[in-house]
């Protein structure tokens, strides 16, 4: 198998530490040049967007999300999700809340008005990450899709708000403890890293 990704987006990190925490035999490919304009590249992911998996036989799956969810079933070795319908529910809503209410602000940022869309998009994370603090606990403390999907995620926050020169993490004792502790986990510093050396070259070419 193959994932098509980029080391610093969130949703094809989320899917490295998956793989990366099932020890699967996946390799990691750049998209080609120009990819999200190259039609070849739409032919096998339509919406032009990473990460796509690839399976052994040529098919390809996109959207992080279920991407996750099909790695889960076909390697239930090693779960990422608990046995109990009420804990696997707990896991999709922690999931959910990052790709709805924490990764849409900081997508809206980088266009020619982001000083003052800033404001806004700090506010919506701040918001975000109050109700995460909310939902956050200690039970259990084994890693999850949702450990997959949120530590790229509050990465990318962090960031965020060292551009925009807010500490956004800080102000939330629940959500510090939990980066804190799920940074810890061989697989999610791993890709951590390579988040941080892509954003660095990013950087470095701007």
């Amino acid at each position: 198998m193959q994932l098509i990704s980029l080391p610093v987006s969130p949703f094809a990190a989320r899917v490295r530490i998956a793989i990366r925490a099932k020890d699967l035999d996946v390799e990691i490919v750049a998209p080609p040049e120009g990819w999200s304009t190259d039609r070849r590249f739409r032919g096998i992911s339509p919406t032009g967007r990473l990460p796509v998996l690839i399976l052994d036989d040529g098919e390809a799956v996109g959207e992080s999300a279920v991407i996750l969810e099909l790695l889960e079933e076909m390697f239930p070795r090693k779960p990422l999700l608990p046995r109990e319908p009420l804990a696997r529910a707990k896991v999709r809503i922690l999931a959910r809340h990052a790709d709805l209410y924490l990764m849409p602000p900081m997508s809206a940022l980088g266009g020619p008005h982001e000083a003052r869309e800033g404001r806004t998009v700090v506010q919506q994370l701040l918001d975000g990450l109050e109700v995460l603090e909310g939902l956050l606990d200690d039970e259990g403390r084994e890693l999850t899709l949702a450990d997959c999907t949120l530590a790229p995620v509050l990465f990318a926050a962090e960031v965020t708000g060292q551009r925009l020169g807010v500490d956004l993490i800080d102000s939330f004792p629940n959500v510090t403890a939990y980066q804190r502790w799920i940074g810890e986990d061989p697989s999610v510093a791993a890709v951590l890293v390579e988040m941080r050396e892509g954003l660095r070259s990013l950087v470095r070419k701007t």
